[in-house]
């Protein structure tokens, strides 16, 4: 019977103890500042985010399959409208390789791009959160991303090629070279004659 009270008595202490332990302002009725702040006008999301990268996308399996994803990449190619009106295709590419997502999204979310990235420009960076389709119904069973929400990371800018005379000396040089050599040719021919 004395184990019993003594395990009771232990067990009222371990509970009693974070109540003690722990400062008066961690119970006070006041709202975090900063950082620590809860947002109570945002709606509950019942839903994942996976932050996951466009290679993966591009060799997604099922496990993405109708996944809330987010992805971040380059505007590549042209826009492609769609028989709408609404809507339009974009390309997304991948930073670190060449895999590219295509993304189905408003024309108004098209409108943030500036630049689309070729040759000479790089084109503006998205970040889209939306749903990932292995093989969508709505689009002849292609693999695509529905945005529901797009963000410019950054704009996009011309990357012109500049002029580097270094780059053609070494050909100016064998140019040169060939011509001494043809003429030195021609009077060699000309004096066995």
């Amino acid at each position: 019977m004395m184990r019993k009270g003594m395990a009771a008595a232990a067990l009222a202490f371990a509970l009693a103890l974070p109540a003690f332990a722990c400062p008066q302002a961690a119970f006070a009725d006041e709202p975090a500042e900063g950082d620590n702040a809860v947002n109570v006008t945002q709606l509950p999301d019942s839903s994942f985010i996976y932050d996951t990268s466009i290679t993966d996308l591009s060799t997604a399996d099922t496990y993405y399959d109708k996944q809330t994803v987010q992805v971040t990449g380059e505007v590549v190619g042209d826009r492609i409208t769609t028989g709408d009106g609404r809507h339009c295709w974009l390309q997304l590419a991948s930073p670190s390789d060449s895999s590219t997502v295509s993304v189905y999204l408003t024309n108004e979310s098209a409108d943030k791009v500036d630049t689309y990235g070729a040759y000479g420009r790089k084109g503006t960076t998205l970040q889209v959160r939306g749903t990932f389709n292995l093989a969508c119904p709505d689009h002849d069973g292609a693999s695509d991303l529905h945005a529901q929400v797009v963000t410019v990371t950054e704009k996009g800018k011309a990357t012109p090629d500049e002029f580097d005379i270094n780059a053609f000396t070494p050909g100016m040089v064998t140019v040169m070279i060939g011509l001494a050599m043809m003429v030195v040719f021609y009077l060699l021919r000309e004096r066995q004659r």
